[in-house]
């Protein structure tokens, strides 16, 4: 995102954003989902079916929705972005590869290959900036973010099928019996995560209706410099938490497995913050002009709700754990209401809009500790917020 902004003015950067918006949302109602049943899939023939018709449907309703959205931005937009628009058409493929990758993802999680897991991603996002960056420097438009985005969901289900025949996934399918699907599990988790994608997305949709493209396109730069490096953190500790929990049901052990993942975690995170900070100030300010001051004043403010983030994420393998993802939706409600006040500041300042999702942030983590009960991870939460508010307070004094 950083290099495409060196390239290309907010208003193409806020072309992306749409197509983008879509694609996220296909990642929280489906991907996300089936995420939270994938691994206690593979105990009987029942559930593994279940995924291979996932497989087959979302791949489906990934190219269609895409599709439909380029169409859109063909029809809407001038034609001097025509160009851009034919650049983004890989993502249409997108959903795809990513459906695909599910089934050997899960298998290697539940062989708990957490680190070769993370050598494949980490070797994947590689390749696929080596492709992907001479295209970007050579065409100077979307079609480098585009491809890139591809071929890292392509690769990873490649080498991830690879990975997980390797380690005796075809011989553990034919030892498999009948049993129960976790269909109804699912609905409740896509439910679950298109609320919280309206709670994560709201604020974009609702800035591009009110301030425009261009403002659309600097909010998301800010975002993407704060919140990409923390997402991939929260994204991963929820995943070995949600593993870590399966089958556990007493309260003081999901608290307990809980707290000693997180409170690492959160560790992290406060390295990421500080990080994130000294980069944008001597790095990115350098390297981008004057047109993307503000959104880079608006990385650090935003970048502290890494911090509860990395809590509330892995408070949905919590709520699951204890059979109460359900109540987790009027929460996710609430977020989306918040998106509202939030998309009213961008419209009149990226920095004051930051400060405001944070706020959203640690009003929801609150409320998911209530959802979560005596199974919170009491230490950890104590550590996010703490952090956060310590943060914030120093930058507002200083």
């Amino acid at each position: 995102m950083v290099l495409l902004a060196q390239y290309v003015t907010p208003v193409v950067v806020g072309l992306y954003a749409w197509p983008m918006l879509v694609l996220t949302f296909y990642y929280s109602a489906l991907d996300g989902a089936i995420r939270q049943v994938v691994v206690p899939s593979f105990s009987n023939k029942n559930s593994y079916d279940f995924l291979l018709r996932y497989r087959r449907w979302a791949s489906i309703c990934g190219v269609v929705a895409m599709t439909a959205t380029l169409a859109v931005l063909w029809l809407v937009f001038p034609t001097s972005l025509h160009p851009q628009i034919v650049a983004l058409l890989p993502l249409i493929v997108v959903p795809v590869a990513n459906s695909y990758a599910i089934i050997p993802l899960g298998f290697l999680q539940r062989a708990d290959r957490w680190r070769s897991l993370a050598n494949l991603q980490l070797g994947v996002a590689g390749l696929s900036l080596v492709v992907s960056l001479p295209v970007l420097f050579l065409t100077k438009s979307l079609l480098g973010a585009a491809l890139q985005v591809l071929l890292a969901e392509l690769l990873f289900a490649v080498f991830a099928h690879r990975s997980a025949v390797r380690l005796g996934m075809l011989q553990h399918l034919r030892t498999i019996g009948a049993g129960r699907t976790l269909a109804a599990e699912f609905r409740h988790a896509s439910w679950f995560f298109i609320l919280g994608w309206l709670q994560g997305q709201a604020d974009r949709i609702l800035l591009g209706a009110v301030a425009g493209t261009a403002a659309l396109g600097s909010y998301n730069l800010a975002m993407a410099v704060a919140r990409n490096p923390g997402d991939a953190v929260s994204s991963s500790t929820a995943n070995v938490l949600r593993v870590r929990l399966d089958g556990v049901e007493e309260l003081r052990e999901v608290r307990t497995k809980a707290d000693h993942l997180l409170i690492r975690a959160v560790a992290l995170s406060v390295v990421l913050v500080v990080a994130l900070d000294l980069g944008t100030r001597f790095v990115l300010r350098p390297l981008l002009d004057d047109s993307w001051s503000k959104p880079l004043e608006a990385v650090f403010p935003a970048s502290l709700s890494i911090l509860i983030t990395t809590v509330t994420w892995s408070l949905a393998p919590v709520l699951m754990a204890r059979g109460r993802l359900r109540w987790g939706a009027p929460i996710k409600v609430v977020g989306v209401i918040l998106a509202v006040p939030i998309a009213v500041a961008a419209a009149h300042s990226i920095v004051l809009a930051a400060w405001f999702f944070l706020a959203r942030e640690l009003v929801l983590l609150l409320l998911l500790v209530g959802a979560c009960g005596r199974a919170t991870p009491v230490r950890a939460t104590l550590l996010a917020v703490g952090v956060s508010l310590i943060g914030g307070a120093v930058v507002g004094f200083l």
